[in-house]
């Protein structure tokens, strides 16, 4: 019943795509042109930049089928899952001889890393010999497999019906062998510099002769943090255009911050910076309070969807953590306007002791209103929470001459599906120079938010859409454009209470695409990653100019050096920004 089929030695055909790209070959097809045949071609990297992670063989007496599986986890399949499954691992390995058997179709197939180290046989031992194509016997030997192609049928007669592959072949590239070289560039920090917070955004470039066009990763370490990986990302991504982004903790002191950029895996370069950063806290400064309020009957829960974790400490975290994207955030855009300036940024009460560590103290306040009084319609929630605030005198100290400055949440807000509202919420903000500055919001974004900063990756980029039956898409249909909001709409009411007014950037509506203050890629709503260039300020939420050079003089973002100069008049403020300027504020203008 079987139809022998010659086999040959492989021939190879060189499709050249441009005069500087490198050279795709291919093998000769194995196996035999079959009427109605479906083809396939698998690159071993798939449209979203991820790499082959391990090949299953379908397979009896035929080789039936194929599945492929990459590093993002999706697969694609080709022929039919029929017989026994078989899967082979590729991590850290490479295809280097593939050995096919077939006559009218494929029996069997096998694949071998090196001459020793070679899979079974999968399939069976009828049809024709065994004929390999054998990537150490090329004269040039510095090629990689980097496809397979070929076709399946559907064969069906009187006597028998076949689901089997038909054809199978390879293609492979020349891979560059010019030694590469790279250097880690970083464009927003020096060593030594001094921060008086903990999360620092860091940006650069990798400097390198090994163009890739795909997204990568770069790895940070801080020497001085114990359990580092446990209490923040230490992966970052670079981008095609070899540009990254990323977070970085620090401790009190100096730390010792390593980025490692190596992709020799992929016979790519390797390259390492090594930067000494150090955080100061200067407790002379005021703290910008964080306070949570509480109705006087609260559940102590707020919207999530059903099985998602939505209790009083979860929300503490959550922000906890949003304050410190804040710091980090406005940090790095008032150094990008005046370098000049430093590292600069207001402070929080970082003196809540929790497992021998220090973080932003949460003040969770109760206030004499109900539920229902705070959802109603025509709450003043702003009053409020001034009042609830000047209740408790004992958890506050107003400084001297000064204003005290607090953000408002309040737990619970809630959203109403028929009705398409959020009750209990408001976003509003105070000016600058009163007694008291704060900002006000609720808390119905918050299920999209991050509980901490090794979350950040997923839950800036989670395109699960919202469920409008349990909770608000405030600002976008998506969880991750929900988390910009819900973050970037809260700091634009605390940038209010510093004095800032409705202009360019987070005090417009620049919040929208906060995520991309914090990294070089993001994921798209068809789930593929984009990478976007770090150095166009209107890509991603940012403080104007004119913000930055408001918050400077700000008491709340004094370093230790800077001059204070007893000003005969208190609303007029003067502020060194180098050496040989200065910045006059006065916050009724001059005439």
């Amino acid at each position: 019943m079987r139809c022998p089929y010659a086999l040959y030695l492989c021939t190879f055909i060189a499709i050249v795509n441009s005069a500087s790209a490198a050279q795709i070959l291919k093998s000769q097809n194995f196996g035999s042109v079959q009427p109605n045949q479906v083809p396939f071609n698998i690159d071993f990297t798939n449209t979203k930049n991820a790499r082959l992670q391990s090949i299953s063989v379908y397979y009896d007496q035929y080789v039936h089928g194929l599945e492929f599986t990459y590093t993002d986890n999706t697969v694609n399949s080709v022929g039919y899952k029929l017989g026994t499954k078989s899967t082979v691992s590729l991590v850290n390995k490479e295809i280097r001889i593939f050995r096919v058997k077939s006559g009218a179709w494929i029996d069997a197939i096998q694949f071998c890393f090196s001459a020793t180290d070679c899979t079974q046989h999968f399939g069976s031992i009828g049809g024709g010999e065994i004929v390999e194509f054998n990537l150490n016997n090329l004269i040039n030997q510095n090629y990689k497999i980097v496809a397979l192609s070929g076709a399946y049928i559907e064969k069906y007669t009187a006597d028998w019906t076949v689901n089997t592959l038909n054809i199978l072949s390879v293609s492979y590239q020349l891979i560059d062998s010019t030694p590469k070289y790279c250097t880690i560039s970083l464009t927003n920090m020096k060593d030594n510099e001094i921060f008086n917070h903990k999360t620092v955004i860091f940006n650069g470039e990798i400097i390198t002769n090994d163009w890739q066009n795909t997204i990568r990763n770069i790895h940070v370490n801080n020497a001085n943090s114990v359990n580092y990986a446990n209490k923040i990302d230490t992966q970052w991504p670079v981008n095609i255009f070899n540009q990254f982004k990323g977070l970085i903790k620090l401790e009190k002191g100096t730390n010792k911050i390593t980025i490692t950029y190596d992709e020799t895996i992929n016979q790519g370069a390797k390259c390492s910076l090594t930067i000494n950063l150090v955080y100061e806290e200067d407790l002379t400064v005021e703290p910008v309070h964080l306070v949570m309020v509480v109705a006087n009957d609260s559940k102590l829960v707020y919207d999530t969807e059903p099985g998602e974790v939505n209790n009083l400490e979860s929300a503490k975290w959550k922000y906890r953590t949003m304050a410190w994207l804040w710091q980090a955030f406005t940090d790095d855009q008032i150094y990008k306007r005046n370098s000049n300036s430093g590292h600069r940024c207001f402070r929080l009460d970082e003196t809540e002791l929790i497992n021998g560590e220090y973080y932003p103290k949460i003040h969770v306040l109760q206030t004499d209103m109900t539920t229902a009084q705070i959802q109603a319609k025509k709450s003043d929630l702003f009053g409020m929470c001034k009042k609830v605030v000047l209740n408790n005198p004992t958890k506050f100290i107003k400084p001297e001459n000064l204003p005290l400055q607090f953000t408002c949440l309040f737990l619970d807000s809630h959203y109403i599906p028929n009705e398409d509202r959020v009750a209990g919420h408001d976003a509003l903000g105070s000016g600058w120079n009163s007694d008291y500055n704060w900002g006000i919001f609720g808390s119905h974004l918050l299920y999209s938010h991050p509980q901490n900063l090794t979350e950040m990756k997923n839950k800036f980029n989670d395109i699960r859409p919202v469920n409008k039956k349990y909770t608000s898409n405030d600002g976008g249909n998506y969880r991750a454009r929900v988390c910009n909001v819900g973050i970037g709409a809260f700091l634009h009411e605390l940038g209010h209470s510093f004095g800032l007014h409705h202009n360019y950037g987070v005090m417009h509506r620049g919040f929208d695409n906060f995520n991309r203050a914090f990294y070089s890629v993001e994921l798209s709503t068809n789930n593929v990653w984009t990478s976007l260039r770090t150095n166009v300020d209107d890509q991603y939420a940012s403080w104007s100019k004119v913000d930055a050079e408001i918050m400077l003089p700000h008491h709340l973002f004094r370093l230790k050096n800077d001059p204070i100069l007893d000003m005969v008049d208190k609303n007029i403020q003067l502020f060194t920004t180098s050496s040989n300027s200065f910045l006059l504020y006065a916050n009724v203008g001059f005439y």
